[in-house]
């Protein structure tokens, strides 16, 4: 009776998994299924290209590009330096794309090449949090199964741990294109069809994680010797530099939600409407009188009059005073319009200076600029940060390709690019000093649309463009008559709210460390970046 017993338990148990196998084919179809680095990379990739644009506006009106045009109101707090603890926080990078660059490369396997282009992901985000913050949370960040209080790291050992990040992924970029083992079946295993960015170009991944880490090098240029900084960057100075835009275009079309995001704020809407932000922003004075003083051709290239303009006349406002217009010719013109520059004419005949929006809205969206690892490669080879017969250039010649890059992105005819280089004078003889100031000024026209964070950490590293250079009617410096809290441009965001309230430990013990009252006169303007070594003007 006891085996009967047994036996029957047995075929019982048997039936029983065998039912639950059964039952497993009547899943949930609406159940999640689990994502793989291929899956999530794409919208990594595009979420980049989106978060170039909260950049432009606020950087825009600090860095002498844009003024506020007349007929509108707003933008007060920007005018007034009022930077408060809820003042465009850049915090969001950390619940977005830096998560899901995370999730692709811990669930990468053995695989190298998704955690490497994450490298470079990474090194975009975390420098400009570090940019924008000082100490920010990293070793912690992004881990919520750890800690929902990360600790806040020093950002000069982020920016160390950021560049030894990228001279690995220029390493696996580079083994990528040269291993003979690169196939579906090794660590080196990629789906191009993932790649937004550079369709599976893995030199030009090489290049682009090269040039950001000569970036985020020259940006410790206060902080550390040129002996020091060349020993950073000698492990990939023959690796090569970007040598044209690098864009990215997820496959944007003319329909409600998926043309190019720069375009559709700055330029027209996905059925050719002239957006209000194309018309809000208008022509810095400071922009205006630097680009006449140097009869600079883009000042034309990049800006136009709407068509009630007498003659097309341009026109310029002071930053601050709220349509008040101050440069000659002296018109009613209420705005101008900006050209906006993607990879192509933009979708603006430069002939005719006729908007069509036809080209603008499917354009790949401009990550890193040719000017500016020209400029960069310039201002390191005058350092002896790099050399001449590794990377192939002179300084000259680096600091003439940036300018001719930029000329080109902004469609300037030939001849009239021949009569603008032909007054750049040779700059290897000049001194440091000279030699620096010639080559941030210039990459500050360069970054003009595409990159005016880059400008404004130029600024804070170097002290140029010099805000108060061209007189007291030409100030780079608001001229808002409502109550300026100080007429400076501001180091430091303070850290946001939500984090301090929900992390002040740790929040907290990042602004001792800063030894400035975190207040809106105070911390904004006298707390600072490891980096940030240049006097206030």
């Amino acid at each position: 009776m006891k085996k009967l017993i047994i036996s029957l338990l047995i075929v019982a148990a048997t039936g029983l998994t065998g039912c639950e196998k059964w039952l497993d084919v009547n899943k949930n179809p609406n159940d999640a299924t689990r994502a793989t680095p291929d899956l999530i990379l794409p919208g990594v990739l595009k979420v980049w290209a989106e978060d170039m644009d909260p950049l432009k506006t606020t950087f825009g009106a600090w860095m002498g590009y844009w003024a506020h045009a007349g007929g509108w109101s707003g933008w007060y707090t920007t005018k007034k330096y009022e930077i408060t603890s809820s003042f465009m926080s850049l915090y969001g990078y950390y619940t977005g794309p830096l998560t899901d660059s995370r999730f692709v490369r811990i669930n990468s396997g053995t695989n190298v090449v998704y955690p490497a282009i994450t490298d470079v992901v990474d090194a975009w985000y975390y420098s400009h949090l570090v940019d924008a913050y000082g100490d920010v949370p990293y070793t912690e960040a992004c881990q919520p199964d750890l800690t929902l209080t990360p600790r806040y790291d020093d950002d000069k050992e982020i920016y160390l741990d950021l560049i030894e990040r990228l001279t690995n992924a220029v390493n696996v970029f580079y083994n990528k294109v040269n291993a003979p083992d690169a196939t579906t079946n090794s660590i080196y295993a990629f789906k191009n069809t993932v790649d937004i960015v550079f369709g599976g170009n893995f030199d030009n991944w090489r290049k682009l994680a090269n040039t950001l880490k000569l970036r985020l090098i020259m940006r410790m240029t206060g902080d550390m010797t040129a002996a020091q900084l060349k020993a950073l960057m000698d492990n990939t100075a023959d690796k090569g530099f970007l040598t044209a835009n690098a864009y990215i275009n997820p496959g944007y079309v003319k329909s409600s939600g998926k043309t190019n995001p720069v375009w559709n704020t700055f330029g027209m809407s996905y059925t050719d409407v002239i957006t209000s932000a194309n018309t809000q922003y208008t022509l810095n004075a400071y922009m205006h009188k630097k680009l006449q003083n140097t009869v600079d051709p883009r000042l034309n290239a990049l800006w136009f009059a709407p068509a009630s303009a007498p003659a097309g006349a341009l026109v310029s406002l002071k930053f601050g005073t709220d349509g008040d217009f101050t440069v000659q010719p002296n018109t009613t013109v209420a705005a101008n319009y900006h050209w906006v520059l993607i990879s192509s004419d933009a979708g603006v005949n430069p002939a005719t200076k006729v908007k069509t929006g036809s080209a603008g809205a499917l354009e790949g969206t401009a990550l890193f600029l040719a000017s500016e690892s020209y400029f960069l490669q310039a201002e390191a080879l005058a350092r002896g940060i790099l050399v001449p017969s590794v990377v192939g250039t002179d300084v000259n010649a680096a600091f003439r390709n940036g300018i001719t890059a930029s000329l080109n992105a902004c469609k300037v005819s030939s001849a009239d690019q021949t009569t603008y280089l032909s007054a750049v004078a040779d700059i290897t003889g000049d001194p440091l000093s000279v030699q620096v100031q010639k080559i941030i000024e210039e990459k500050w026209v360069a970054n003009y649309f595409l990159n005016h964070f880059e400008s404004w950490c130029d600024y804070r590293r170097t002290g140029y463009p010099d805000p108060v250079g061209l007189g007291s009617d030409y100030e780079m410096l608001s001229y808002y008559p409502g109550g300026i809290i100080k007429r400076q441009i501001p180091r430091l965001f303070p850290y946001p709210q939500g984090d301090y309230d929900l992390n002040k430990v740790n929040t907290q013990a990042a602004i001792t460390k800063q030894g400035v009252p975190f207040t809106t006169n105070e911390y904004p303007f006298n707390a600072r970046v490891f980096w940030d070594k240049a006097p206030v003007k």
